[in-house]
């Protein structure tokens, strides 16, 4: 495919102007365009490749990695559907001129749309981990996959419907494809229904208190694509033929694109830079701020390993949850690891901490191991007997009115205690903030 100024170029451009249309020649800038998209992209799927590889790796998995890895395959099929719809090749022959594979099943349906959904259905798991406290899996999954495919089986079946005049056309003269202005707005109302939902759902994220910034790359993938709804929207209506001029379409494309990437590097790299280069000492960080939060449920990380005690500043988000073991809170033989933290529990608690002043007091607690005790020798063997499941409970640090603690909202294991009740926690060294 040659990028020069051919005999046959120079044809086609007369002819456009014989109807009334400017047309640059596809050339050298096309050609740059097409080799720095195609290098991103090919260092994109490298960097998905490690992805796959190392998709065990818990910071990476939380990132949903064969979500974004789909998200790069669809970022590609909008590549190639754009050099077909915007004129950075030429459009001969029976592959190419193909404007319905290209311009609607590559570009439209498995490209932008498709990139919009991932990105939607990103911010639906976090909604249900941060809001609703509860993994992406099961009905939450199939519910956000059934409305997806719903959604794009009913815009197939609205392009399929329409005349082919009112869809896309190829024009063999100037060797383009043409959208017709009704299809442009079907295919521009999708997108931007597709992204008002997912700032929807962004916008109830807003006050999660996670360190790991998902407010913060959502609110970025928001920004970045509404640029690119709003400069693509207002051009398709501003200058129908925008294709036409070499400055137009390069400036286009390569927003569409370096924004999306811009995007998919944001959330990624940090993960990925660390499990390349800083492997463990960032798990380590990892774990520990996934504590901070509270979320070792939601992300299936093994509690076996030492998220012992966590202080909790007065001067954090008073509604930040963070973790304890259950055994931190009974002091006496028969355990339930399935018991939820009421009055009761707290008055047998109490009950327990004073018999052991009077002989035979309860068991020592596996997790006191560390505190001068004479019957804390061999208690360690009794901590497998915990539930990894259900033997924490999350603890909130609420400034209450003398309230009973109040159970959390669809939950069995946890429960939710003030500041005033969490003092009597301090003959179990566990740093409990003081009273604001």
């Amino acid at each position: 495919m040659s990028f020069a100024f051919t005999e046959q170029e120079a044809a086609r451009v007369r002819l456009a102007r014989l109807i009334g249309i400017t047309l640059d020649p596809i050339g050298r800038g096309d050609l740059a365009l097409i080799v720095v998209l195609s290098t991103i992209y090919l260092f994109n799927f490298c960097s998905v490749g490690f992805l796959i590889c190392n998709r065990n790796y818990p910071p990476l998995k939380s990132k949903y990695p064969f979500l974004m890895s789909a998200c790069v395959l669809a970022m590609f099929l909008w590549f190639l559907g754009d050099l077909v719809l915007k004129s950075h090749v030429h459009v001969r022959g029976p592959v190419l001129s193909n404007c319905m594979l290209f311009c609607v099943w590559m570009r439209v349906v498995f490209g932008c749309y498709m990139v919009s959904v991932l990105i939607s259905i990103r911010s639906y798991a976090l909604f249900c981990i941060f809001c609703k406290s509860r993994a992406y899996r099961g009905k939450r999954m199939v519910f956000s996959s059934g409305a997806v495919v719903l959604v794009a089986v009913v815009f197939v079946v609205v392009t399929y419907a329409l005349p082919r005049s009112h869809i896309i056309q190829y024009v063999p003269l100037l060797e383009m494809c043409n959208m017709s202005h009704t299809y442009r707005a079907v295919t521009q109302g999708l997108l931007w229904f597709t992204w008002v939902v997912n700032a929807v759902i962004n916008f109830r994220l807003r006050n999660i208190t996670s360190s790991f910034n998902e407010s913060r790359e959502m609110l970025v993938a928001c920004v970045c694509v509404f640029v690119i709804l709003t400069f693509n929207t207002t051009l398709l209506y501003v200058d129908p033929h925008y294709p036409t001029r070499a400055g137009l379409r390069i400036a286009e494309t390569l927003l569409s694109h370096a924004l999306p990437n811009f995007l998919w590097w944001f959330i990624m790299f940090k993960s990925m830079y660390s499990c390349a280069f800083n492997r463990t000492e960032y798990l380590e960080v990892w774990k520990g701020k996934l504590l901070r939060d509270g979320l070792q449920k939601q992300y299936r990380i093994s509690r076996a390993d030492p998220f012992s005690v966590t202080m909790v500043s007065v001067q954090s988000n008073l509604g930040k949850m963070v973790t304890i073991p259950r055994a931190m809170v009974t002091d006496h033989d028969g355990f339930d690891a399935h018991m939820s933290f009421s009055d009761r529990s707290v008055d047998n608690m109490r009950a327990g901490g004073a018999d052991t002043q009077a002989g035979e007091g309860p068991s020592c607690p596996p997790w006191r191991i560390s505190i001068s005790h004479p019957r804390c020798a061999g208690a360690l063997s009794s901590e497998e007997q915990l539930d990894a499941a259900d033997a924490h409970l999350l603890f909130s640090p609420h400034d209450a009115d003398g309230q009973p603690p109040a159970r959390m909202e669809g939950s069995s294991t946890t429960s939710t205690v003030n500041v005033h009740t969490a003092a009597s926690f301090s003959c179990y060294n566990f740093p409990v903030p003081p009273k604001p």
